[in-house]
């Protein structure tokens, strides 16, 4: 008898799928992956991102969030240093305040102050540890966001602008900071020293990172250009920003340390001096951190 084949023999089941691919869930092209059409080198960016929430890359491009509740501290010499204030800035991470306690804790010979603000003569004593609790949830501004604001605030205030530009403005500030990032910043600066150069988008991002180390300057023009930047940024919605020199510039960044400065966001929930004790404390725990690779870069 001679073999007919049955409509059964070319019937067969073929899959294509990618590695590690599991049933479904998409991974691949021409899938959207995870919710939008990213490039690959884009996607490999947004999974590692994912992983490290404090990593260099969210803390430059996405908005953070301070959680009503969450508890901010402030090492100062002053007791009072947050009481009114403009700005001041905070940890908020239990990761942050012990790093802060380690390496900018110690004793020497500075002005001394009771728990109510008054001076009491000089000594070396250990700072105060002043902690506030966010009153409400309190958005921090990211690189990104800053610079936004920078780019508004360049454009339609002509002070602000001229402060950029003048040499004996901003760049005369920044020299007296401690900034890892000199010989990137002179050469934006001597840029824009030259009144007809039109910045970009890239020149402004390295001027808000600027402004952003010159924050703690006292002096009255800084106090001012720092004061029309805090307001931009309330009226997007923000209470703090990062403190872009230890959070995404130092070679070993802290978490996320922030700059806080809308005053209805917080609420002063103690103070203490600390010790040698919480220092020493402080510097095992942040030495043990390090040495697992517990800090994003």
């Amino acid at each position: 008898m001679e073999y007919l084949p049955s409509w059964r023999d070319d019937l067969y089941l073929m899959h294509h799928g990618i590695l590690g691919q599991k049933w479904g869930t998409r991974n691949g092209p021409p899938y959207p992956l995870k919710g939008g059409d990213y490039t690959e080198t884009e996607w490999k960016a947004l999974k590692k991102a994912r992983k490290a929430k404090y990593s260099r890359y969210n803390k430059r491009h996405y908005d953070q969030v301070i959680k009503e509740g969450t508890e901010l501290q402030t090492l100062a010499r002053n007791p009072q240093r947050t009481n009114n204030a403009d700005m001041f800035y905070a940890a908020y991470t239990k990761a942050d305040k012990d790093r802060y306690n380690a390496i900018f804790n110690h004793k020497n010979v500075q002005p001394l102050y009771d728990e109510n603000g008054n001076s009491i003569g000089t000594g070396k004593t250990y700072k105060w540890a002043i902690k506030n609790k966010a009153a409400n949830d309190i958005k921090v501004a990211s690189q990104d966001s800053g610079a936004k604001a920078v780019t508004y605030l360049y454009a339609n205030d002509r002070d602000f602008m001229n402060f950029v530009r003048d040499p004996n403005r901003l760049g005369s500030y920044l020299k007296k900071m401690y900034v890892p990032n000199d010989k990137k910043y002179n050469n934006v600066l001597s840029k824009m020293h030259d009144k007809t150069y039109t910045p970009t988008d890239k020149d402004l991002h390295t001027i808000y990172d600027m402004i952003n180390c010159v924050i703690p300057n006292q002096n009255k023009d800084v106090v001012n250009q720092r004061a029309k930047l805090f307001t931009r940024l309330t009226k997007d919605g923000y209470g703090a920003l990062l403190d872009i020199n230890d959070a995404i510039n130092h070679p070993l960044p802290s978490n996320s340390p922030v700059i806080v400065f809308d005053p209805s966001s917080y609420i002063l929930s103690g103070i203490k001096k600390t010790t040698m004790r919480d220092v020493y404390k402080s510097k095992i725990t942040t030495i043990g951190r390090y040495a697992l690779g517990l800090y994003n870069y």
